[in-house]
């Protein structure tokens, strides 16, 4: 087993749940490698040590909004940080210290669910409650999949590493870059696999479940333009009992997450298992402290909610002439307990929507799309729209439904290059080339790593 995970695992607690109580394992202090995974309870610890590596602000603490909404059109770097600035007018270099941590913490995330599965795997069925060995193990893939996935999106091809690191010979610390088609492959086995050790086990709120698998299944194959597999995916995923809330408000009112439209989502207990991103975003009193804000709004991403739209008051708010993001409610001194959500139910629809519209079924991919519109209390299109006109009010739909929950960069990606340039002159008044689409390798990862290449243009 790799000692620099076991030195994770000797924390207090590990706190990751949907209530204070059920993930809040105590680790003890006594355990060596050699007898780690012996119970259930061991397994467990592990399985936890790898959701609580979402959390950081070098992840989904802060640093993923970053990459995911100020390189696209819906916000300002803000703040008072040169690296961030750097991100927002795309003049970043390879060492870039907010790039930089995103990719080791990212890494870091991978080690720990790669031990998980390590050592669960090793374990004998027989001291797992009966089917609980699999649903271990089908969080443990989700979320290296889920990691894989961010690092192929923002950096491109990167090392494929599977095992848990036992050796520092340079064969299993130096390894170099695989292609984004073998990442791509690495991620969908993963995710096959996590869907059918899952089966229809209702887990826990906070933890991956088969839906939550099978929605990111579908992210990932409609990035690739595999859009018959998108179809057949949401259609097992919608005749699971998920349906989208009736108050929109509701989803980002409330720190449990606990609803039939919420998939997965970075859970936090607040006090030393806060989330800090919360207090970086939002006006007093909301917020704790008043100070320049991060990930400010563009005027532009207000202005593409349509008049009477639900969704405006809910995903951003105006203070004193300035726009803040709103979809987090409780600053809480950097100790907040407001979750962040990764997948949710209206992502389901409007994938399925984009791919039927694709495969020229226009009728079902607008019917869809209007059953997201009026949850937000907007009027339907028309079934006489065509398939290019679709397309972009489905992107756009796309936009405020999740605007600043971090897809935007993806969604314009999907699209394009001319189509993200387009986007970011639009709102920035800053040109880009397309190199710039990927993020740079961080450079003291290059200088660590003889294997390692740089992406072209950095």
């Amino acid at each position: 087993m790799n000692i620099r995970f076991f030195i994770f695992l000797t924390s207090t607690f590990f706190v990751l749940a949907c209530s204070e109580d059920s993930l809040k394992v105590p680790v003890r202090n006594d355990i060596a490698t050699e007898n780690f995974f012996l119970t259930e309870e061991d397994a467990n610890a592990a399985v936890i040590g790898a959701y609580d590596a979402l959390q950081p602000d070098s992840y989904y603490g802060f640093d993923y909004y970053v990459l995911g909404d100020v390189r696209a059109d819906n916000s300002f770097a803000g703040g008072d940080n040169p690296n961030n600035f750097s991100i927002d007018n795309y003049t970043l270099r390879p060492t870039n210290e907010v790039t930089t941590r995103f990719f080791r913490q990212v890494y870091r995330a991978i080690g720990r669910a790669n031990a998980a599965i390590d050592g669960i795997t090793s374990m004998d069925e027989s001291v797992f409650q009966e089917g609980r060995q699999n649903e271990l193990l089908g969080e443990s893939l989700f979320l290296r999949a889920l990691n894989y996935f961010n690092l192929v999106q923002f950096y491109g091809g990167v090392p494929i590493v599977t095992e848990a690191t036992t050796s520092l010979e340079a064969d299993q610390i130096f390894i170099p870059r695989n292609t984004e088609t073998e990442v791509y492959e690495q991620i969908i086995n993963d995710l096959r696999q996590s869907i059918d050790f899952l089966d229809n086990q209702n887990l826990e709120q906070g933890r991956a479940n088969i839906g939550a698998a099978e929605t990111l299944l579908a992210k990932v194959q409609l990035s690739l333009g595999n859009f018959t597999e998108v179809i057949n995916i949401t259609n097992n995923t919608m005749s699971r009992g998920f349906s989208l809330v009736s108050d929109f408000d509701t989803l980002f009112d409330q720190q449990n997450n606990d609803n039939s439209e919420v998939l997965f989502a970075i859970q936090y207990a607040g006090a030393q298992e806060g989330n800090v991103f919360p207090e970086l975003i939002l006006p007093t009193p909301e917020a704790s402290f008043d100070f320049i804000k991060f990930n400010t709004p563009t005027p532009n991403s207000e202005m593409a909610f349509e008049n009477n739209d639900v969704r405006k008051a809910s995903s951003l708010v105006e203070r004193n002439g300035i726009l803040f993001v709103f979809k987090w409610r409780n600053g809480n001194a950097f100790n907040s307990a407001d979750n962040s959500i990764v997948l949710r139910y209206a992502d389901v629809l409007l994938m399925r929507a984009e791919a039927l519209n694709q495969m020229q079924d226009n009728n079902g991919a607008v019917n869809l799309l209007n059953e997201v519109r009026n949850r937000a209390g907007l009027s339907n299109y028309n079934g006489t729209m065509t398939t290019q006109a679709i397309n972009e009010a489905i992107l756009n739909e796309r936009r405020v439904e999740f605007m600043f929950e971090g897809q935007r960069l993806f969604d314009l990606k999907r699209q394009g290059f001319e189509a993200t340039r387009q986007a970011i002159i639009q709102s920035k008044n800053i040109e880009i080339q397309e190199f710039q689409l990927l993020l740079p390798i961080p450079q003291g990862e290059l200088d660590r790593n003889p294997e390692l290449t740089q992406n072209p243009g950095y």
